[in-house]
């Protein structure tokens, strides 16, 4: 068994910022066997696996902790947060953000220079 697999698939439910409820409900799994999967007393099986690494839009790879030859960036939880709000904007204002974006950066530079 994976010693981790629960901890993984309760982090990237509460990412989605899904509740263990809706999760249910969306897939069909029981609330004892959920609730399993996420406390490390049980394993789902393949088909359950796949239909939650895809609803938490994880790899396969990713949960198993498989390495490849080409190491995956994985965001931080603060990341996804971040992400997860520029996907609800509108073109004018992702370019706004990143007009923003470009500020903060050359702020920052100037500040890290300065301290050298």
């Amino acid at each position: 068994m994976i010693t981790n697999i629960g901890e993984i698939l309760k982090n990237a439910r509460e990412d989605k910022g899904l509740t263990q409820a809706e999760v249910m409900r969306i897939t069909g799994i029981n609330r004892k066997s959920l609730s399993g999967y996420e406390n490390n007393v049980a394993e789902p099986d393949l088909h359950t696996f796949a239909e939650l690494a895809k609803l938490y839009s994880l790899s396969a790879d990713h949960i198993l902790g498989i390495r490849s030859d080409s190491p995956t960036y994985v965001p931080t939880r603060t990341e996804q947060q971040y992400i997860l709000k520029i996907k609800k904007l509108d073109q004018q204002h992702l370019e706004e953000l990143d007009a923003l974006l470009d500020i903060l950066v050359s702020f920052s530079k100037k500040k890290m220079s300065r301290k050298r």
